[in-house]
């Protein structure tokens, strides 16, 4: 009988052995910020996959936004999508690098595609950073932007001038067509 448990404490003792580790503790880091208006903000930063996730409540404790960041290998934010309260998606932002990897610009985009807000990241000589500026846009307020047309077909050989197209001759302004019964009916 003794041989028998030492031979099941044995086989345990292989098995465990030939088991993989444990893997180590997620390395997740979480911080809390309390804001002036009593307000705070709850951030997690979860390095296994690479994401932020920030969510920030009111005085009474509701939830007001929410970020969701995905996170580069620097551990920097890259694109994101902002919630709000009741988690409906309201906004997205792409974060823009420079050659040495450092945020130049972040862009919070509505569902329309129209950017909203700017933060510029600059950097002094020594490469410490600046303070950032945000830039907030109202997209309603901007003007149309319509693409034109550039005549290519004019081109002549470097030195010459190229003929201008001569504008045409004002032609008297026509009187109006005067409305019908059904134009007068159907007119604002």
């Amino acid at each position: 009988m003794k041989s028998c448990s030492a031979f099941f404490v044995l086989l345990w003792v292989v098995s465990a052995s030939a088991q993989p580790a444990a893997p180590a503790a997620t390395p997740i880091v979480a911080k809390s910020t309390y804001h002036p208006d009593n307000s705070h903000s709850e951030t997690i930063v979860d390095k296994t996959t690479n994401e932020l996730i920030e969510s920030t409540y009111n005085a009474g404790g509701a939830l007001v936004a929410k970020k969701h960041y995905l996170l580069n290998e620097r551990g920097l934010p890259t694109q994101g999508h902002i919630y709000d309260g009741r988690g409906n998606l309201v906004a997205r932002s792409q974060v823009y690098f420079d050659a040495y990897g450092r945020a130049t610009e972040m862009r919070s985009f509505n569902l329309n595609g129209q950017c909203y807000q700017q933060v510029v990241y600059e950097y002094d000589a020594s490469g410490a950073a600046k303070k950032p500026k945000v830039v907030n846009v109202n997209p309603g307020a901007a003007p149309s932007i319509k693409p034109g047309v550039i005549d290519f077909t004019n081109t002549a050989a470097p030195g010459q001038m190229v003929p201008q197209p001569q504008a045409a001759p004002a032609q008297p302004a026509k009187e109006p067509k005067k409305k019908g019964f059904f134009g007068r009916l159907f007119s604002k």
